[in-house]
């Protein structure tokens, strides 16, 4: 029995066009579904036929229901299944045994069966379906970039749309402090695909992988593109900083500078790409010694000890570079960790803090020299403008006392007299204390 009229053929075939455009389906596939879901929901409702068929008829637009019975040379047949050969050939003189007569089921109790069982597996079967269709069409893209628009932005996560077919951007993959408005484009990686139906999202999409940068530098770099540049590693902070390892296959083209673009113009994109992530491009190296300093630039290495077996290199640097090799709260020696694969650590080779004695002694050299300083300041600020010089008798100018015969009382110590003075100081205490532990052990000797 056909359960859609013929009137109805435009309704169905509509139906199924529209469904296949919005899943992003074939209509074949589309059809293939509910023909599936249509015999499924006719098995249940009629357990005793083991074979069972639905077909769509594109010329009537109606899907139509049969069973099947084999055809058996014998009496004792299952009627609902099996048929006798003698039968079988009332119908058509040339059946044989084992071949199958198709029966039409007619029964105006199944339009209501599939109205309530076949449109549940409708559903199942299409989600399937697309499940099939995302995975065959991705499974040959893992490792490129992906451009998806913002459908909408949920509490630790981002709703992405590629083509009729969604991912979601989780928070833990997304650049701290990015937000996201509906309608904005985003560039991600696609890491992985899957085709668990428990998976809330076949696409493992990610902004803080070292990947993405890689991938980023293949678009914005030709030379990268066409493997004259190769990128042999990459670490991240994501939205920090970066640090890019790169090499050239043309002695002629320099592989920093080709990454950088003309006043910065290439990797300028992909730091705005990536929400100001400063980039660090360094030249590969061979010579792991010189790969681990450039590494660690813009310190300069005094000495380096590598560790092959245990994966450990020992950097010394100068008090001054200590600064510069660990970086901000330990973010550049860690960088150059990940890329060069080698566990570093950084110390200093001279020990950069003062005994305490020359602390005290440093300080009160400083303190004096303001003093001075300061003295001298004011008595320029308080001098007058100078007398007219009297003749005396013989015609020659007349000096005053102050200026004739300086006294030793008015001038003022320099700050070289008063630190030597406050060292002489501190070595007579030092004397002292020294003779004192001597009376003393004198008198403990006695």
């Amino acid at each position: 029995m056909a359960i859609q009229k013929p009137a109805q053929k435009e309704s169905l075939l509509d139906a199924i066009t529209d469904l296949a455009r919005d899943k992003g389906l074939p209509r074949e596939k589309v059809v293939a579904v509910v023909q599936d879901a249509v015999a499924a929901a006719a098995k249940k409702k009629y357990k005793n036929y083991e074979d069972i068929e639905a077909r769509f008829n594109t010329k009537s637009g109606a899907i139509e229901v049969f069973r099947y019975k084999t055809v058996i040379d014998s009496d004792d047949i299952d009627p609902d299944n099996e048929i006798t050969l003698t039968e079988a050939r009332l119908l058509d003189s040339l059946a044989e045994s084992g071949d199958e007569v198709e029966y039409e089921i007619e029964n105006t109790d199944l339009r209501r069966v599939i109205s309530q069982t076949a449109r549940q597996l409708v559903f199942q079967k299409l989600r399937e379906a697309e499940r099939e269709n995302v995975f065959e069409n991705f499974k040959d893209r893992k490792g490129e970039v992906l451009s998806g628009m913002v459908v909408r932005s949920e509490r630790n996560r981002t709703i992405l749309s590629f083509n009729n077919c969604e991912a979601i951007l989780y928070g833990r993959e997304t650049i701290m402090g990015e937000r996201f408005s509906p309608g904005e484009h985003v560039r991600v990686v696609l890491l992985d695909v899957l085709n668990e139906p428990r998976e809330r999202s076949q696409l493992v999409v990610s902004r803080t992988h070292p990947l993405l940068l890689i991938k980023l530098f293949e678009m914005e770099v030709p030379e990268v593109y066409d493997g004259i540049v190769e990128i042999l590693g990459a670490a991240r902070e994501p939205g920090r900083r970066a640090k890019v390892a790169v090499r050239s296959h043309d002695p002629d083209v320099d592989p920093v500078g080709a990454c950088v673009g003309m006043r910065g113009s290439r990797v300028q994109a992909i730091i705005a790409d990536l929400k100001g992530e400063k980039i660090d491009i360094i030249k590969w190296s061979e010579d792991l010694s010189t790969y681990v300093a450039a590494a660690l630039a813009p310190a300069e290495i005094s000495r380096m000890k590598i560790d092959e077996e245990r994966l450990q290199i020992d950097v010394e640097v100068e008090p001054d570079q200590l600064s510069l090799a660990i970086g901000r709260q330990g973010q550049n020696v860690r960088l150059a960790s990940k890329l060069v694969g080698y566990k570093i650590n950084v110390s200093s080779n001279k020990d950069t803090q003062l005994s305490l004695e020359e602390q005290i002694r440093e300080r009160l050299l400083e303190s004096q020299a303001q003093l001075a300083q300061m003295q001298s300041n004011s008595q320029t600020a308080g001098q007058k403008e100078p007398a007219e010089p009297q003749a005396d008798s013989d015609g020659g100018p007349v000096e005053s006392e102050a200026q004739a015969a300086p006294t030793d009382e008015g001038k003022l110590p320099s700050s070289e007299e008063k630190g030597a003075e406050a060292a002489s100081a501190m070595e007579a205490e030092n004397a002292g204390d020294a003779e004192s532990d001597g009376e003393s052990a004198v008198r403990e000797e006695k």
